[in-house]
């Protein structure tokens, strides 16, 4: 459902080293998948007493998530939001508002929920067609763009009509995020959900999680992390784009220029304590200028944020990579 994620998982136990996808014997655990947001969703669990139902019930959540958010499914809660009416906003969509209102205000407005029509103008949203459009068209969808321009009252909202919400870039994450706490309700605490390359994942005993980042610029270099409980996002450029004459447009869209983003970064990868964080993490520091984000990563700025995170840009015809201490921490040796 949202941006370019190469990502690959391994579970290992600490104690001996093993590869848990290599070396598992299937009686003990469960993976299923599943086509959900577009996209391919996976939840790997251990296999006892109650799974099944667990695993019905997880994927069912991911479900809610999209049929609440996806401006691709006409009759979706956020497709109903832009008539110019007041609207008490579902529980399963007020936490996507307040993380998007957070992170708009963090990135001083690049990262914007309310840049639907401007996702739609470059052919990224349900009824765009891939075009580089017109400053007319431009100026057009930034006018119905502005958190500032959206009135609230608790969980209630109104936007401007005309205006469209897209938490394309926090809906993967929070989908798992939503299956996760149907695990743990079930009481299953080993888990991975991995919905699109949004992995939220839980462990306890010596049970690690081995998550495997791929190089966008690379065929087989992998950067490997490994984390008991958390999340794990990437966001990137180097996938979902297309091109128009000599020009690359890719699907992440500053909401303060109405333009494709241009930037050196081709991905961020970040882990955080949730998946609607990593998710929205990860998107916001790609679309603030490289030096602010690693600014931000390295501590040395009034943020308070706890994340780990990776930078892989290209600059002057060379790959850089760029990780903060926490990132360092998690790697493999």
């Amino acid at each position: 459902m949202k941006k370019a994620t190469f990502i690959t998982v391994a579970f290992l136990l600490a104690a001996a080293a093993t590869i848990f996808f290599a070396n598992r014997k299937r009686s003990e655990w469960i993976e299923e998948k599943r086509f959900q947001m577009a996209t391919v969703t996976k939840i790997v669990i251990p296999n006892v007493k109650g799974s099944r139902q667990a695993l019905q019930e997880a994927f069912a959540a991911i479900d809610e998530v999209e049929r609440a958010a996806s401006r691709f499914i006409p009759e979706s809660e956020i497709n109903t939001l832009g008539d110019g009416e007041w609207h008490k906003l579902s529980p399963l969509l007020l936490p996507m508002w307040l993380k998007a209102r957070e992170l708009y205000e963090l990135s001083g407005g690049r990262f914007d929920p309310t840049a639907g029509k401007l996702i739609s103008l470059w052919g990224f949203g349900p009824e765009g067609v891939k075009k580089e459009p017109t400053e007319e068209e431009l100026a057009e969808a930034l006018r119905l763009t502005g958190l500032n321009k959206v009135e609230t009252s608790n969980d209630f909202i109104r936007l401007p009509l005309g205006m469209s919400l897209d938490f394309n870039s926090l809906a993967a994450g929070y989908a798992a995020d939503h299956a996760a706490q149907v695990l743990w309700k079930h009481g299953i605490s080993d888990f991975l959900v991995d919905a699109g390359g949004e992995i939220v994942c839980s462990s306890e005993g010596k049970k690690i999680w081995d998550i495997g980042i791929k190089d966008p610029e690379g065929e087989n270099e992998t950067t490997v992390i490994s984390i008991r409980n958390g999340a794990v996002s990437t966001s990137g450029s180097y996938a979902n784009f297309y091109k128009s004459g000599s020009n690359a447009f890719t699907h992440i869209v500053d909401a303060k220029t109405g333009k494709a983003a241009k930037t050196s970064l081709l991905s961020v990868s970040v882990v955080a304590c949730d998946g609607i964080m990593a998710d929205g993490l990860s998107t916001m520091l790609f679309c603030l200028p490289p030096e602010t984000g690693k600014a931000w990563a390295a501590g040395i700025c009034d943020i308070d944020l706890d994340f780990s995170v990776m930078f892989i840009e290209e600059a002057e015809g060379k790959i850089r990579v760029t990780k903060n201490e926490g990132w360092k921490a998690l790697e493999k040796r």
